[in-house]
Parts: C-alpha cells; sequence; structure tokens
C-alpha cells in the first residue's frame, strides 16, 4: 500500500515531467518555427545600386590611359634605340603621332644621339565622346621630363639643349578604330609649362 506522501511525491513528479515536456515541445515548436520561417524568407540582402557619382565611361578612360602609357613605353624604346623596330610603336601610335615620332627619331639619329632615362607623367583624360565615329578621346598630360635626357649615343655624355624648362603641357588625341584606341596625334606647348 502507497502512503500518501508516496502518492504525493509520484504526483509531483508527474507534474514535473509533463511541465518540463510541454516546455521542451513549446521550445521545438518554436526552433523548428523559425528555422522554417528562416528557410522560407531569407531576410533581404543589401542592394548595391551604383553610386550617382560613378562614371560610366570609367573603363574608357581606363582603356585610353593604358594605350596613351603603352604609347609612351614604345616612344622611349624607338628614342633610346633610333628604331622603331620591335618597339610596338605602330601599334599605339598612327596618323600624325606616327609621323612626329618618325621625325623626332630620325633627328636623334642624325645628331648621333639618344635619349636616356624617362620621363614623369601625370595624365588625364581631359575629352571623351563615345557617341562619335569613331569614338574620340584628349589626354592632358604635364610631362616632366628633367629624368630624360638626350645623350651622345658613342660617349653617353649629355647633349645640351636650348630648351631649358622641363615640364611642358602636352595634348594628345586619340580614336577608337576596330575596337582599339590609338594615338593619332601630339601637341607639345613648348610655350607653357606646368
Amino acid at each position: 500500500m502507497t502512503t500518501a506522501r508516496q502518492h504525493h511525491t509520484r504526483s509531483t513528479r508527474l507534474r514535473t515531467l509533463l511541465a518540463a515536456a510541454a516546455i521542451t515541445t513549446v521550445v521545438a515548436a518554436v526552433t523548428i518555427g523559425c528555422t522554417k520561417e528562416n528557410k522560407a524568407a531569407p531576410p533581404p540582402s543589401p542592394t548595391t545600386s551604383p553610386s550617382p557619382s560613378a562614371d560610366p565611361q570609367a573603363a574608357e578612360k581606363t582603356a585610353l590611359l593604358g594605350v596613351y602609357r603603352a604609347f609612351w613605353d614604345a616612344q622611349l624604346k624607338v628614342y633610346a634605340s633610333g628604331s622603331t623596330k620591335d618597339t610596338g610603336i605602330e601599334k599605339v601610335a598612327s596618323d600624325k603621332a606616327y609621323s612626329k615620332v618618325q621625325t623626332t627619331r630620325a633627328y636623334y639619329v642624325g645628331n648621333g644621339s639618344i635619349m636616356k632615362g624617362e620621363p614623369l607623367l601625370s595624365p588625364s583624360v581631359s575629352a571623351l565622346d563615345m557617341g562619335k565615329t569613331p569614338p574620340a578621346g584628349t589626354i592632358t598630360d604635364c610631362v616632366d621630363t628633367t629624368g630624360y635626357i638626350q645623350v651622345n649615343k658613342e660617349s653617353g655624355q649629355p647633349i645640351e639643349t636650348l630648351d631649358t624648362k622641363r615640364r611642358h603641357l602636352s595634348t594628345y588625341t586619340a580614336l577608337k578604330i576596330g575596337g582599339a584606341w590609338q594615338i593619332r596625334d601630339l601637341e607639345i606647348d613648348r610655350d607653357r609649362t606646368c
């Protein structure tokens, strides 16, 4: 025979077990509910909208500046060697720009000189018209030739020049033909320093 005390203890244990089971069921239901809700509707991810100040022509400007630097790399090779062979100048220059490079090269060869060093460049695209046929661009640069000097090809001795100003404003025009930019003309303003 069970005593009242034993019955009370069993009853208390049973209520405790039932309460624990009820709490476990509620927690499980809430957890499952949250999990299903999270899987069904993940929180919205932040969308990245283009900045109002983003330049829609940035890629073309980058490509144009890349060709400008390639033009300078090729020029440096031409003027250091006295030849256009294996310089890549014909890929990045055409029309008047190519002719001016050839004329300058001929001048150095005729004087028995070459160019040493390299200029400091700080170009920017000052105009870009992708609506033109073909698309056209203009690059403005302050070319600093302090470290780019004319030397005698045989002796390596610097050659004195009349131009003592070493920073000149220069303008380069380019066209995009067949999907590639080319420098078409260049003007160096010898009267303006920058």
